[in-house]
This record gives structure tokens, sequence and C-alpha cells, in this order.
């Protein structure tokens, strides 16, 4: 199809769809489930598979992920021509292949793991195993070409994470309709939040100094610096003290902090802040999406809001599974009761 009729069409499927998506309160139904069973039938609406509880957990997320990559490239396929960034988008899941695939050979898995396909949008030879330099041949990750001994995996499982943030940065600036901007300043600030909750974990769990968790901020210039565009967030709270509320209190996102007392103990808390930025997310996301009907940035933001259903289906499942509490699990989701 052309632009327009495709961008039309792809709009309206994707509304009918997401009417019955798993975000929003509409997610609350995932954490009232009582058994996997029941949560299996709820998602795909099919019978049981008859494999052990603990398999059925493991089985909920993959599939859940395979029909969200068969939903999304399906939309894309209606465009005669789609812009490069929303086929990149899918890289994301040959980072965590190559991750996976990665840990398997590091600790002598003789069967290949399962990873997700992505069809004709996958630049990986997943068939090549178990020669990971015939995988990743040809591909942007070419330079994964040797089984990386246990310490090494850290390093370069970053330096995959940061190879897809700079490439999706550089491509989101170069979409090709009218919602470029709408969409660069999305990412800017959606980069720049997780940098920040990375940079908050390092400093409060890690205790790092400020000089090295400069060092491991993701960036998408020359280095990571306050000058960066997705860093500057980040490098605002690196001098801050965790356990002083003053040296919060002003803070461009003092809203999003746990609350304090005086008189009592008090330490910055990054879950508390992630969960707070979470709650909010979704709402905002679904508006663009709405806002921008007829341009590559709707299927952008339905692309980001199922893969926050893929979050509340791994959180429920998990909870399921551990026998966590219901609104423990919908707490790590990002879930409000309130929803």
């Amino acid at each position: 199809m052309d632009y327009s009729s495709a961008s039309a069409y792809i709009y309206a499927k994707m509304s009918g769809m997401l009417k019955n998506t798993f975000v929003g309160k509409n997610s609350v139904r995932l954490f009232n489930a009582k058994s996997l069973s029941e949560l299996w039938e709820l998602i795909f609406k099919s019978p049981v598979p008859q494999i052990p509880e603990i398999l059925l957990a493991n089985k909920i997320e993959t599939e859940a992920v395979k029909l969200f990559v068969r939903q999304y490239t399906k939309l894309l396929q209606n465009y005669s021509k789609p812009d490069n960034f929303l086929i990149e988008l899918l890289g994301r899941f040959d980072v965590e292949n190559i991750k996976v695939i990665s840990a398997a050979l590091s600790v002598g898995e003789q069967t290949a793991p399962r990873v997700i396909r992505l069809g004709e949008y996958s630049s990986l030879d997943y068939d090549a195993w178990p020669d990971i330099k015939k995988i990743t041949a040809g591909s942007r990750f070419s330079w994964y070409d040797k089984i990386p001994a246990e310490d090494e995996r850290f390093l370069l499982d970053f330096k995959l994470d940061l190879e897809e943030i700079r490439f999706l940065w550089k491509s989101v600036n170069k979409v090709s309709d009218s919602s470029r901007k709408i969409l660069v300043d999305f990412y800017q600030k959606f980069f720049s939040m997780q940098n920040m909750l990375w940079a908050l974990r390092l400093k409060v769990y890690y205790k790092m100094s400020q000089q090295d968790i400069l060092k491991r901020l993701f960036y998408v210039g020359e280095e990571p610096s306050a000058d960066d565009p997705i860093c500057k967030f980040a490098c605002e709270i690196l001098p801050k003290s965790i356990d002083n509320f003053e040296d919060w209190e002003n803070w461009r996102f003092a809203n999003l902090l746990n609350p304090h007392e005086d008189g009592s103990v008090w330490n910055v808390d990054p879950m508390w802040i992630e969960q707070r930025i979470r709650f909010g997310e979704t709402k905002r996301v679904e508006k663009l999406f709405h806002e921008n009907s007829m341009t590559y940035a709707s299927l952008v933001m339905f692309y980001i809001l199922k893969l926050q259903e893929l979050d509340c289906i791994r959180a429920a499942t998990e909870g399921l599974r551990l026998n966590v509490g219901k609104e423990e699990a919908m707490y790590v989701a990002g879930v409000s009761a309130e929803e």
C-alpha cells in the first residue's frame, strides 16, 4: 500500500487490537488470574498446553513475545517501503538473542537455546549454531565473533545495549515522515530516563563513585557527559548524597521520590522512582498514539505499548510461579492498583 492508505489501515487495526491489550487498567486482569493455566487462557484464548507448571510459566512468556512479533511484523508489511526505524526497532530482539546464545555457549550448552525469530527482519543466522562467528556474520554485530568467558559477558552485554541505543538514536533522527521531531523528543526523554535509573542503581546498590558511574552511562555522542543528549538527567544525580533528602528536594523529578518524613532515616529508592515513572508512561504513550494516527509515530507507540504489555505478562507469570502477592507483582510491573 502507499503511505497514506497503509497508515490509515494500520491505525484502524492497531486501535482494535489495543482494546484487548493488557496495558493500563486492562492489565489488572492479568494479576487477577489465580493460576498459570487461567493466565494462559486469558492471554491466548486457547486450550492450556499439557505440560508441567514450571514449563508453562516459561511458555507463556515465550509465546507472548512470539505473538507480539507476529502482530508487529504483520502491520509493518502493509507499508510497501516502511521507514528503516520501524524495522530497526526489532533489533532489540536480536540483541537479547545474542545474549541468550552467548550465555548458553559460555557454559557449554550443546543444544541451541530458544530464541525469538524475526524472519526476514532478522540480521542473524540462527541456523549456524553453535558457531557464533557465523551467527553474527554480515550483521552489525559481526564484532561479536567468539564465545566470551563468564567474566567478560557483562561488558559485552553492556556494549550490545550501548550499540543498540546509539544505532536507534541515529535512526530515529532520520525518520522520513512528519513525526520525526515527535519521535526524537520521545526517545530523547525515554533514553534519558532509563540512563538516570541506571545511574541510580549503580549509585545506590553498587556504591559506585561519580567517575565510575559516568564511564558506565549510555550515550549517543562522542562520550558520556552532561552535554550528551541522553546523559543530562543521569549526570545531575551523580553528586547527590543517597541519604540526604535536602540534596533531592529541589530535583527536577522530586515528585517521583519515595516519601520522606522529618527526623526519620531516608534513602533515595531507585525501585520506587522507576515504578512512579512507569505509572505515568502508559497514558503518555496512548496519548501520542492517538494524536499521531496517520504517521509512523502511531506504530512506534503501539510497539511501546505492546512492550509494556510483555512486562506485565512477565510480572504476572513470575508472581504466580513464585507465589508472590498480587499487589507486589503489580508493583514490579509498574501497574497502579487504581488504574
